[in-house]
């Protein structure tokens, strides 16, 4: 379960903190008495009133240049505080500076693919249902999925070549953060050149959970934790991995839907290969021991389980840089990843390649 999937809200050098004088102003649609700007970082927003049909903001960013010009729901542009800014509502585009065309150029070219994935969900949660609330026409369902995966490749590889090509400008961080489609390890190789847009405000949760995710690297040691179990004994994580057994680290709580949703395949999965040499350790984002508990019965997940119960807080969430669960980490024998993120048709087809 994201935290949020797409959101319209929200060279090697060195930033220096300093004054970021801006003007933003336009011409407001027909029938717009106020316009607002918010701010993407600091979460503030400003509001002025329409004179004579334009509007106009101005201040001083600091370093938090991210920003929003709303008029309604469904009619605001994305824009950079720096400098002088002029804004179209209607064509969804600022300009005026380096920053601010880059944007408009990559965020447009963003925004036809999530709005075809957008339409994609929508067709798929119109198909009739059966009991199991799968599409009754099956075939059709798992064409909409399949496209649903497309266009998401598409999207990521067009923020992905948005970042390649902009390594020395702010803007891209806009793309990363709010699409949050990349692949882990392609975020990483970037995040090595050391780019202007990842050392802004808006990707410093990013770049710290990159470091987690190069624990989750295929070939590394696990890195161990320690978490408590149910009874409030604390356990590390190397009582139960790099044993002589391949385990699943499984990142889960009892309040996600998905998460549970996945549970009785993931059982299937232990039930059939228990016996053979595979484990789980269950790493719950909880933080009511009571739910939790609860979440287990309910579920009748018979393997280890640890919680430090304080939520997204969680160290096995710092330590490893989740932010989106369910999530799962496949280790072998050694204490070496094997796998990250596999779940569903992917986990499965992993330990029949094992277990064959």
């Amino acid at each position: 379960m994201k935290k949020s999937i797409i959101t319209l809200l929200f060279g090697a050098m060195t930033l220096v903190a300093g004054a970021q004088q801006y003007t933003v102003s336009g011409k407001a649609p027909e029938g717009i008495k106020n316009v607002l700007l918010y701010n993407v970082t600091t979460r503030k927003a400003d509001t002025t009133a329409v004179v004579n049909g334009r509007f106009s903001f101005s201040g001083d960013a600091a370093d938090n240049v991210f920003a929003v010009v709303l008029v309604e729901e469904n009619k605001n542009v994305p824009v950079i505080l720096d400098g002088n800014v002029s804004v179209d509502i209607d064509a969804v585009k600022s300009a005026g500076t380096p920053e601010n065309d880059g944007l408009s150029k990559w965020n447009a070219i963003a925004k036809k693919h999530a709005e075809e994935l957008i339409k994609l969900m929508k067709e798929f949660e119109k198909l009739p249902k059966n009991n199991d609330n799968e599409p009754e026409d099956s075939a059709k369902g798992n064409r909409i999925s399949e496209s649903y995966k497309a266009v998401q490749k598409a999207l990521a590889a067009d923020i992905k070549q948005c970042c390649e090509e902009n390594l020395n400008l702010k803007f891209p961080a806009y793309l990363l953060v709010n699409y949050n489609v990349m692949q882990k390890e392609d975020i990483v190789a970037i995040a090595e050149k050391n780019p202007v847009f990842m050392q802004v405000p808006l990707t410093q949760r990013m770049k710290k959970s990159i470091e987690g995710w190069k624990r989750q690297t295929p070939g590394v040691m696990f890195t161990d934790l320690t978490m408590a179990d149910t009874t409030g004994v604390e356990h590390k994580l190397s009582e139960y991995v790099g044993k002589g057994k391949y385990v699943l680290i499984d990142f889960w709580a009892s309040w996600c839907g998905p998460c549970r949703s996945e549970m009785p395949h993931v059982k299937a999965l232990y039930d059939k290969y228990h016996d053979k040499g595979f484990d789980i350790v269950g790493l719950s984002f909880d933080n009511n021991k009571q739910a939790w508990i609860a979440g287990i019965k309910k579920l009748d997940i018979p393997w280890h389980h640890l919680s430090d119960l304080k939520g997204w807080n969680c160290v096995a969430g710092q330590i490893y840089g989740i932010n989106s669960i369910p999530a799962t980490l496949l280790v072998g024998p050694d204490g070496k990843v094997i796998a990250g993120g596999l779940r569903g048709e992917d986990l499965e087809n992993k330990l029949a390649e094992i277990f064959k």
